[in-house]
């Protein structure tokens, strides 16, 4: 009987198929606390989930602010923050209660980090028990403090408007804010902002521990994802990064007073947002003074 041959070619490149080993898929980047995206005098620890400010002599008066290296543009995700310790201060001209806080929420990526709350596209719950956007604060919740854990809840898959709600050690405190996301102008293509929403605190002499993923400690809200996942789901924009230092620019004005060297540098930082420049001067150390 004659048997049937059948002619094939091999290349070099291929494999039988029980050989061919599965393509390995790139590890999403880590969601932390963002050192290129800080106050100056803001300090993260901990493989990037443990943040504090300054609190020596005036930085005790000080409010310091960070975001999260990843932001989302769509979806319902969540996140934690620890509130771990105080800072003791030598602040007695100011009260009691100012001494010490904590404000959670999130901003869009272009925002500045020393404003959570007090923007349009800015939302803060703090530990003196109010919710703030644009500046304005109401009551919400609860206070909190050392040893609470605070949850935000962001939703922007309801229509017409999403959400921003909090838990406070597992307790469900409700939505404090509705906002029309199309406004927002999350997602923009090739945006070198990074026009997402991105986790924010705003600390003054506390120390906070972060959750973004469930590895961290992290309880979701049923119907919310953890933050970490936004990547893998293609929810995610990616935040500045120092991974290159030749990007770094230091301008340094030197002129008489009153010359007009701050109203050059103001101009200057609001025409090139993209540089992310921090304009250090008077002003803006009387800014992270404020009160609230």
């Amino acid at each position: 009987m004659a048997s049937a041959k059948r002619n094939f070619t091999y290349e070099e490149d291929d494999e039988p198929i029980h050989l061919k080993k599965p393509k390995q898929q790139l590890p999403s980047p880590p969601v932390l606390l963002n050192s290129a995206d800080c106050d100056l005098d803001f300090n993260i620890e901990c493989n990037g989930v443990v943040g504090y400010g300054l609190n020596e002599e005036g930085f005790g008066y000080c409010w310091s602010g960070a975001r999260a290296t990843v932001g989302i543009t769509k979806g319902r995700y969540c996140f934690g923050c620890i509130v771990v310790s105080s800072q003791r201060v030598d602040t007695d001209d100011t009260e009691l209660d100012q001494h010490n806080l904590c404000r959670l929420g999130v901003s869009r990526g272009d925002d500045a980090v020393g404003a959570l709350g007090e923007t349009k596209n800015s939302f803060g719950f703090g530990g003196t028990g109010k919710f703030s956007n644009s500046g304005n604060f109401f009551n919400f919740g609860d206070r909190f403090g050392v040893g609470d854990i605070i949850v935000c809840c962001i939703d922007l898959e309801s229509k017409p408007f999403g959400s921003i709600g909090f838990l406070k050690n597992g307790k469900w405190l409700g939505t404090a804010f509705q906002f029309d996301v199309d406004s927002l102008g999350l997602g923009v293509a090739d945006s070198p902002l990074g026009l997402g929403l991105f986790p924010h605190v705003l600390l003054k002499n506390v120390v906070v521990q972060m959750q973004f993923s469930v590895e961290q400690g992290l309880v979701p809200l049923e119907g919310f994802r953890p933050w970490a996942l936004a990547v893998t789901d293609g929810n995610a924009v990616i935040g500045p990064s120092l991974s290159d230092p030749k990007d770094c620019e230091l301008i340094m004005m030197v002129g008489l007073p009153a010359s007009g060297k701050t109203t050059w540098a103001e101009k200057w930082v609001r025409d090139h947002p993209e540089k992310r420049y921090v304009l250090l001067g008077t002003n803006l150390i009387l800014e992270q003074m404020k009160v609230g």
